[in-house]
């Protein structure tokens, strides 16, 4: 297991976790968000191959609409 932070909360995960697997656990609609990783924005097409490491700051950024 390791720790890591999404959004400033503290989350456990399993090793050799991916973003992918990250975004299904969260149960996170994936349409209109951005993924960041320390502050290095991941695309979406490469999410599944993206590992977690120990102490990621993952920050999570949905779109609103409004004007």
């Amino acid at each position: 297991m390791m720790t890591i932070k999404v959004n400033n909360e503290t989350q456990e995960i399993s090793n050799k976790t991916t973003l992918q697997e990250l975004v299904e656990h969260l149960k996170i609609q994936t349409n209109g968000i951005a993924i960041a990783i320390n502050n290095n924005v991941v695309k979406k097409t490469e999410w599944s191959l993206k590992n977690l490491q120990q102490e990621d700051v993952v920050l999570i950024i949905k779109s609103t609409q409004g004007g």
